[in-house]
């Protein structure tokens, strides 16, 4: 009797190791499996679903462009999944409205689109007496408005080499230091290398070329100790003045 009581024992501690066995070598491809199921889901969230597809876009940094505009220019394919939405393009998109400098586009996750665009900032207003233009530190020409803005200094610039010379004269207006720049009323420029500023009381600055306009600052603020009506540092090692008070 207790053979057979023994023998039942063995034979299920037999049975109990090779179901072990069994187990642990089915084991690695029942988490394999586990794996690739779980894989696939996260692959069918992200890119199939439309749990996380684009409902909507969020912007920031705009405070004269109409964020109606960047959202219409910036196209989001709403409805799309987040994760396949190609950012650059609506990067791309943004920067092409005159006003905007620069724009970065990120995903906020679940389901929103970020966009924070970097305005232009004017510092010289361009006129051909008719029209202002505005115009940023890079020499791009962005937005007409009917009246000319306060605080800017004015240029008038004619000739055939327009852009070339609205380039020069924001090199020039940016060299200029913050004092000097707020007696300027305008700057006149025919051409890149005929740089005038006007100042108040009728007094001229003839500045020539937008080359070495650091140093030609420089000159210009020891000369204006002395009182002239014309400055000419247009050769900044040979400067002249005209019609100086005795």
């Amino acid at each position: 009797m207790s053979q057979s009581v023994d023998l039942a024992r063995a034979q299920q501690r037999f049975a109990r190791r090779q179901r072990l066995v069994r187990w642990r070598s089915w084991l690695p491809w029942a988490i394999g499996g586990g794996l690739v199921v779980v894989a696939g889901l996260i692959v069918w969230l992200f890119y199939f679903s439309s749990v996380l597809a684009v409902s909507g876009v969020r912007i920031s940094g705009a405070d004269t462009v109409p964020l109606a505009t960047i959202e219409q220019t910036a196209a989001a394919p709403i409805g799309t999944p987040l994760a396949k939405v190609d950012l650059r393009s609506i990067a791309d998109r943004v920067r092409t409205i005159p006003a905007v400098a620069d724009a970065q586009v990120t995903r906020a996750w679940p389901n929103k689109i970020v966009i924070v665009v970097t305005e232009r900032v004017p510092v010289v207003v361009v006129t051909d007496g008719s029209r202002y233009e505005l115009v940023d530190a890079t020499g791009t020409s962005y937005r007409t408005v009917p009246d000319r803005p306060a605080g800017l200094p004015e240029a008038k610039v004619t000739g055939v080499r327009r852009d070339v010379t609205i380039h020069s004269v924001v090199t020039v207006s940016a060299a200029l230091p913050e004092t000097l720049r707020a007696q300027v009323r305008s700057i006149s420029a025919a051409s890149p290398d005929s740089i005038t500023l006007n100042l108040s009381s009728d007094v001229k600055v003839v500045w020539g070329s937008s080359d070495d306009s650091a140093r030609k600052a420089g000159v210009l603020s020891v000369l204006m100790k002395r009182q002239a009506k014309v400055y000419d540092v247009s050769a900044p090692d040979l400067p002249v003045t005209k019609g100086e008070k005795r």
